[in-house]
């Protein structure tokens, strides 16, 4: 299932402090800037916002069971 982030254009004007504000950003959502995969950027300039949608798909790793040979 895909997540949606908003972030007004205001807060990214900077490019010193992108990165920053939008690492806070996937945080507050519960995701990781550097796991999870960006699948949409739309920029919405009428609005002054940028709407990222984001896939949040969890990958387990089971290590060596007895069963798995």
């Amino acid at each position: 299932m895909s997540k949606e982030i908003l972030i007004p254009h205001g807060e990214i004007s900077n490019s010193q402090t992108i990165t920053e504000v939008t690492d806070r950003k996937f945080k507050e959502q519960g995701l990781d800037l550097h796991k999870d995969e960006v699948t949409d950027l739309d920029d919405d300039f009428k609005k002054g916002v940028r709407k990222l949608t984001v896939k949040n798909t969890k990958y387990f790793y089971f290590p060596d069971i007895p069963w798995h040979k």
